[in-house]
Formats: structure tokens, sequence, C-alpha cells
């Protein structure tokens, strides 16, 4: 009964149902227009507009149903990717997940946005140190959305973590980076990524999503 609620006085006003500190960063639980969504004090973290986004960036870059067959999300969230791939594609996506945030993941776990469970596994880990511990078979599609509020962890530009990308990624895959630029630190950052991502992959594009997010595109 109380999530009806939620619903119908979120179509007047945004309603904040829960407030947590975060491993890296406050999350609340805020419903708006009837859907549920993740924030952090300056950015939303799932569901919102990263949901808007990966819709997007998936009507384009996913192959012919029913692939892909396996594919990595770095920074898994509470599930948009999967909900999106599973749900709205009906692409029966073998997933693997790493996600550093356990209360995101116990958002996860209460689908509101509905993924096959039997096609998920999620590490609670470091993006960073899994991509370089990972030794198993490449990806055919591979999702990198790592931030903490408005910023990209440090090691997001640097030759390690880039290089694990591009082992990561399957020889026909397709990789897909987030990135933000809302500052000259930021705005840096993400040249240096599709500079070192053009370095590693055959073709890269970019898209200019949601006002400041510049998604890099890489084949």
């Amino acid at each position: 009964m109380a999530d009806l609620i939620w619903r119908l006085l979120s179509m007047l006003w945004p309603v904040r149902v829960a407030r947590w500190e975060g491993r890296y960063q406050p999350l609340e639980l805020t419903y708006e227009l009837g859907r549920p969504v993740v924030n952090s004090r300056r950015a939303n973290q799932s569901w919102g507009s990263l949901h808007r986004l990966w819709q997007q960036v998936f009507r384009e870059v996913l192959p012919p149903a029913p692939g892909p067959d396996t594919a990595l999300v770095l920074g898994f969230g509470a599930g948009s990717v999967a909900s999106i791939l599973h749900h709205e594609h009906r692409r029966p996506t073998r997933i693997t997940g790493v996600e550093g945030e356990p209360r995101m993941l116990q958002l996860a776990h209460r689908q509101h946005r509905p993924y096959r469970r039997d096609l998920v596994t999620v590490h609670v880990d470091d993006a960073f140190a899994w991509a370089t511990a990972w030794s198993g078979p490449p990806f055919a599609l591979v999702v990198v959305d790592l931030f903490v509020e408005l910023d990209m962890p440090a090691p997001m530009d640097g030759p390690t973590f880039l290089d694990d990308l591009r082992r990561l990624t399957a020889p026909d895959g397709v990789l897909v980076v987030n990135t933000i630029r809302h500052d000259e630190m930021s705005a840096d950052r993400s040249e240096r990524i599709g500079a070192g991502l053009r370095l590693r992959f055959g073709t890269v594009e970019e898209r200019m999503l949601e006002d400041v997010n510049r998604v890099f595109i890489a084949r």
C-alpha cells in the first residue's frame, strides 16, 4: 500500500522514501513521476536519467536479437542495464556485474525494475581491481558506468584500465563507456579516455546525451 501511495504522490512532486550513507556517497530512494529512482546528492545513480541514457545507447549498439550472449557491467548499480536488456529488449544475455556499493545491490534485489536473476552474477568488488584480475573469456558487450557523484574515478583514464577494457571486450564485441563533462577536470579526463580508446580499438564513436554525458562507443 505504501508503494502505491508513493507512486501517486510522486506524480505531483518527488517523494524521498529512504536515505542511507553509502560506501562512496549518500544515497536516497526517491519516487519521481510514479517510478523509483536512486540518487546521490548531485547525480542520478540508477533508473532515472541514467536509465534513459542506456535506453538510447542500446537502441543503437545492440546486435540483432537474441544477442549479445554475454555482457559485463562495471558499475552495476541497481540494475538498470540488466533491466533494459532482459525486460525491455527481451535479450537472454548472461550478465556479469561488478558493483562496489552493497547498498545499490540491496536496491537491485528489491526488483523495482525487473531483470532475470538466473542470468545475472554480481560481484561486490572494486571495478578496477576486478577488471585486472579477470582471467575468463571476453564479453560481447562491456558497459562502463563508474562515478562518485558526478566525477569519474581517477583510474578510468589510466593505461592499465584502458588495456583491461580492450582485453575484456571480445574481438567482435562492443564497449560503451559513459563519461561526464561538468568542469575542466572532468572534461580533461573524458578527453583522455576517448584518446586512449582510439589507440586500442578500431573505431570509436561519441554521443552527447542528457546534456553532460559523453558516451564512447568502441568496436
